[in-house]
């Protein structure tokens, strides 16, 4: 069986790579649905653009306009390849693993206290979200 992606980015701006502390190299998603056409009803909404590998993730704020997101990465990050979420509308694009971007070191040797701590969520932080639906399904 041939899976289908339920939602699809189609990247028209910026590339796969960026060095590290490159603060305006812009990045633009189209949200697509399944079929690969606009999903013109986010258009207004704020979107959640999440950059994140196994280190950790980021959060950037956006604003979904003619079916496109932007952003710039405003933060030094650790060097490494950060998959790329975006949320909208109770949609997340993309369904699958598809977007990335590569996080290089730069000439600029930037110091631990520079480079952005990712955001490292544990399995503690999700429990009380288990227990309100646990709580919520005995209803």
């Amino acid at each position: 069986m041939i899976g289908f992606n339920s939602t699809n980015l189609n990247q028209t701006k910026g590339g796969e790579v960026i060095k590290q502390g490159d603060f305006s190299s812009l990045f633009e998603f189209e949200l697509l649905d399944y079929d690969n056409k606009k999903i013109t009803s986010l258009d207004g909404q704020t979107a959640k653009v999440r950059l994140g590998n196994s280190k950790g993730k980021i959060e950037i704020e956006s604003l979904v306009e003619n079916s496109k997101v932007s952003f710039k990465i405003g933060k030094v990050l650790p060097v490494g390849i950060y998959h790329i979420e975006i949320e909208a509308g109770n949609y997340v694009f993309p369904s699958d693993r598809s977007a990335k971007v590569d996080v290089i070191q730069s000439v600029e040797e930037y110091t631990s206290e520079q480079v952005e701590g990712l955001e490292k969520e544990s399995e503690k932080d999700n429990f009380p979200e288990l227990v309100d639906l646990y709580n919520l399904a005995k209803i």
